[in-house]
């Protein structure tokens, strides 16, 4: 089997397992999956919705600042203690990527979260980068 293929598979039995019911879609339910998170917001209006959804839900940078007094970026990292980062360079290479976070016995699932197709409920809402 080839990479591409493997890694579809890999994917499409880890959306499986990262189901949230759509009565259920918060950011703070995205934090509790047990991976590192990282949201993607396509598009300016998904991103507003991603700003207003992170304030309601009282995230904020680790800094204390809120969002809206950044701009933030297309990609951003949810952390359970409802703190929201940039990701970086690194990040960015991860999220085109990586299907972990860490290696070793450190590693934990990246979560890649289309947030458009979560909020509009689509139970397939993990980006294929």
């Amino acid at each position: 089997m080839s990479k591409n293929v493997n890694r579809e598979i890999k994917r499409s039995v880890q959306a499986r397992r990262w189901r949230i019911p759509e009565e259920e879609r918060t950011l703070t339910a995205l934090t509790k999956l047990g991976g590192r998170v990282y949201v993607y917001c396509g598009d300016r209006r998904t991103l507003q919705r991603f700003i207003e959804d992170a304030e309601n839900e009282y995230f904020h940078y680790g800094d204390g600042v809120s969002l809206r007094e950044r701009t933030p970026d297309d990609v951003m990292a949810l952390n359970k203690d409802r703190t929201v980062n940039f990701i970086g360079f690194a990040g960015r290479m991860a999220f085109q990527h990586a299907d972990q976070f860490s290696s070793g016995k450190d590693a934990v699932p990246l979560i890649k979260v289309d947030y458009r197709k979560y909020i509009a409920g689509c139970q397939d809402f993990i980006c294929q980068p």
